[in-house]
């Protein structure tokens, strides 16, 4: 297996710098919001979007902060792109390294199961949501240091050993306060993490706790409640605006569900696959070492999360909101498997049917992802060659306003309620739409389903497009129009270097508001 190693970790980099290399510049929509909040930080040291007002529409303070720390060194609209490029790296490289130092003593089924992940980690629907320039390889870094350090500390206080140095104990506590004022839904991994360790104390005296043995254990949760307390006095509030603007605040089951399918098949392997190799490392567990009150713990994650979603009536948009689940469970397992004595060796064939699954999905999942990056690329190349900027003074309505809201640098108006502050927030999407359209817009960035319930409220008869955009999905495709009032038709279309045409060529027989 060492030998194997030797051969496998390095062609698995050069197939992941390979897959970097070809779908850049490739970004999400969303991580170009979050350089425009960069920017403003720079700007006006606040979080705001417009440059004017305070808003929470952030999924990431401290990604948010990275990225405006590290413009002092980049201008490009590709510095997100490249920081989680390199994070994902940098995520690759630390889990090898580890697997690789730990697994020296390791037996057969925790090493081929430590491989198994290193090799999910390159493929094509990794880069495409570790690569997009959002912070979910941070994430699931952090995920991935805080289950490597709870292990080790669990399996200390498993054998009453656990004791921690003043400096040891300040860092995890560091560790926890960035982790929540990274994703402040990251709070539930500290508490989780301080249970885990609570538990494995306990066990190491026979039960009998003390004060000091908790105390000792709650490193990460007094981070996380210093980082609460930093959010809440700044923001004054704990969920950012995102998170309102997409729950519907009723519970309801089916939705999540149902979303949380839809995103996780279309995730491909490091969706659907992420999931089926977490059940696959906790059978392995199971097999071995049994249930237990510290496997369920860690393994509690995703459907917690599921759960909570369901509870607030969540959109789920997205497997970035559920990568770090699958890190934390998966790299746990994998390090109870090879702290573990010899077990079942038929267990290694689920393994082995794993990948062969892998390796037959695996060429669909290439196309599926290559054209999605493809064209994410040539349409970041194609904003970044017009001069979309002379629309700065103008007023917008777009739903997906990263691109365009940080390309014009205009005020956007956001369908999805994500950027004009918790009031916006709060509205359904029919209010926050006839509030835009009160706005008196001047140019629109939507598709045609988008399009068709604006053109009911608002007058867009002589309105012309002047740009279309292919944001493309691994089912469909999904072209987004820059339709814009006959005044600013000139200039826009001249910035986008296109035509003027009609928006009946877009939207046949488009109502006339009345």
């Amino acid at each position: 297996m060492v030998r194997t190693y030797r051969i496998v970790i390095p062609l698995l980099a050069v197939w992941l710098l390979g897959w970097v290399f070809l779908s850049w510049p490739a970004i999400q929509d969303d991580a170009l919001i979050h350089l425009r909040y960069a920017d403003n930080l720079v700007r006006c040291h606040f979080i705001t979007y417009d440059g004017v007002h305070r808003d929470y529409g952030a999924s990431s303070l401290l990604y948010v902060a990275l990225l405006a720390s590290l413009r002092e060194f980049s201008a490009s609209a590709n510095l997100a792109r490249g920081v989680s490029s390199a994070v994902h790296v940098l995520l690759f490289t630390g889990l090898a390294w580890g697997f690789w130092s730990r697994g020296k003593n390791w037996g057969s089924i925790a090493r081929l199961a430590a491989l198994t992940l290193l090799v999910m980690i390159v493929l094509p629907g990794a880069v495409r949501w570790l690569d997009d320039g959002m912070e979910t390889g941070i994430v699931a870094g952090f995920a991935t240091v805080l289950a490597w350090l709870l292990h080790g500390e669990s399996s200390r206080a498993d054998g009453d050993g656990a004791k921690h140095s003043a400096i040891r104990f300040i860092a995890m506590v560091a560790l926890g306060f960035f982790t929540v004022v990274l994703r402040t839904e990251l709070s539930l991994l500290c508490a989780v993490g301080f249970l885990l360790l609570l538990v494995s104390m306990n066990a190491g005296r026979n039960g009998k706790g003390n004060l000091a043995a908790g105390a000792g254990s709650a490193h990460l949760l007094l981070g996380a409640f210093a980082a609460i307390g930093l959010i809440y006095a700044t923001m004054h509030t704990l969920l950012p605006d995102t998170a309102l603007a997409k729950s519907h605040g009723i519970a309801h089951w089916f939705n999540p569900i149902h979303d949380t399918a839809v995103t996780l098949g279309g995730a491909m392997s490091f969706g659907a696959g992420m999931l089926i190799f977490w059940l696959i490392t906790l059978t392995l567990v199971l097999m071995r070492r049994g249930i237990s009150l510290k496997l369920l713990l860690a393994n509690c994650f995703f459907p917690v999360v599921l759960a909570l979603a369901a509870l607030r009536g969540q959109e789920i948009q997205g497997v970035r909101y559920f990568a770090w689940t699958f890190f934390f469970a998966i790299v746990w397992n994998i390090l109870e498997l090879g702290s573990s004595e010899a077990g079942d060796p038929r267990g290694r064939w689920l393994v082995y049917g794993f990948l062969v699954l892998l390796a037959i999905e695996l060429p669909f999942e290439a196309i599926a992802m290559h054209r999605v990056l493809t064209h994410r690329g040539e349409m970041m190349r194609e904003f970044e060659a017009e001069r979309l900027s002379l629309l700065r003074n103008e007023r917008g309505i777009a739903s997906d306003i990263g691109y365009i809201g940080y390309f014009t640098g205009a005020k956007i108006c956001d369908l999805a309620g994500l950027v004009n502050g918790r009031e916006a927030a709060r509205l359904s999407s029919l209010e926050r739409a006839h509030a835009c359209v009160e706005t008196s817009p001047d140019f629109i960035f939507a598709n045609v389903s988008q399009l068709a319930p604006l053109a009911r409220m608002m007058d867009l008869s002589q309105w012309k497009v002047c740009g279309r955009y292919e944001f493309t999905n691994v089912t469909t495709p999904d072209t987004h129009y820059l339709v814009v009032r006959p005044k600013v038709a000139p200039a826009a279309c001249s910035a986008t270097a296109g035509s003027p045409e009609s928006l009946e060529s877009i939207l046949p027989a488009a109502p006339v508001a009345r």
